[in-house]
Parts: structure tokens; C-alpha cells; sequence
């Protein structure tokens, strides 16, 4: 079986700063707060036309080129992802950041079991997946599928990236 389907529904321009006011001494990194951190991605996000529920990121973004930092975003009850933050420069007390599409190890199992149901009459048992699925394209996961009482190991592989749509396959190895 071979789906393709969008792991987020929404496109947005890769690069986004953060203008939060910080210290222009240049011994002191800059920081996003993680509070302020999450409003921008939500307010980004709102702004792409997509108004997530929550966002929740794991720390404050520290302004030190490449560092990255993990946001879940809750789109609805059943659908969410986990933007990846990576920083790509700093301006005085402004950082710049972009963000990668990914799912996370629940969230990627959770997609595989909504289209796996989708696709089949069989109720679905379990799904364990190996671990998340960063939006690059050639990016791979294997998930372990039981549907029916019937085990099938499934592949999940990045086809295309666009923003923050991930689209990918999922078909059975």
C-alpha cells in the first residue's frame, strides 16, 4: 500500500525572527524566553492561517547559531506535530530561527494508525514506530503495525517538504 498524505496542514516561510528585546553587550548571548518562543510559532502560525491549539516548547532558545530547541504544536485533539527551531543568526538582541517540520515518535504513530484505519477494514491493535520523522525529503521511519490481529512492518518516508507540510509514503516492507 502506497498513501500520500500531509503530516501538517499548513505552509509557512521557512526563516521567522524573533525581535525580542535583549542586551547588545556582545559577551551576552541572546535568549528567547520559552513563553515568548512559543507565542511567536503560535502567532506565526495563526498568521499562515493556521490557528494551533497549543505550543509547547521544551526550553528557551539560547541565540548561538545551529542550537535548536523542540515545539510540540496541537493543531485539533487528533492532529499535531513538533516543529524543529534551529537558529540561524542573531542581530543585537534579535534571533533568527527556522523552523523544520518533524513528528515525534507518539505523533508519527498516531498518523500511521489514522491511515492504516483509513485504508482498511481491520481494526488497528498497536502501532510502534521506531522513532520520529524529520521533514527532509528521503527521511525514513519503520513502524511495526497490528491490525486485525495481523503484524506488518510499515515504512514511512519523506517525499516532499513545503513550510511545514511534511508529505510522505507509507507503505508495506
Amino acid at each position: 500500500m502506497r498513501l500520500t498524505v500531509p503530516a501538517a496542514t499548513l505552509a509557512l516561510v521557512g526563516a521567522i525572527t524573533c525581535g525580542c528585546a535583549g542586551p547588545t553587550d556582545p559577551d551576552v548571548t541572546p535568549t528567547v524566553a520559552k513563553d515568548a518562543l512559543q507565542r511567536d510559532v503560535a502567532d506565526k502560525l495563526t498568521a499562515a492561517g493556521e490557528r494551533p491549539q497549543t505550543v509547547v516548547c521544551e526550553s528557551d532558545l539560547v541565540g548561538e547559531l545551529g542550537r535548536t530547541v523542540l515545539c510540540d504544536v496541537a493543531m485539533g485533539t487528533t492532529v499535531g506535530f513538533q516543529p524543529i527551531v534551529t537558529v540561524t543568526g542573531t542581530d543585537g538582541g534579535a534571533i533568527q530561527y527556522d523552523l523544520t517540520p518533524a513528528l515525534s515518535r507518539e505523533q508519527l504513530e498516531a498518523a500511521v494508525a489514522r491511515l492504516v484505519a483509513e485504508k482498511s477494514s481491520e481494526s488497528i491493535d498497536s502501532v510502534a514506530c521506531d522513532g520520529g520523522l524529520t521533514g527532509e525529503v528521503g527521511s525514513s521511519a519503520g513502524c511495526d503495525v497490528v491490525a486485525g490481529g495481523v503484524p506488518a512492518r510499515r515504512m514511512v518516508e519523506v517525499t516532499d517538504v513545503s513550510g511545514l507540510t511534511m508529505n510522505f509514503t507509507l507503505r508495506t516492507s
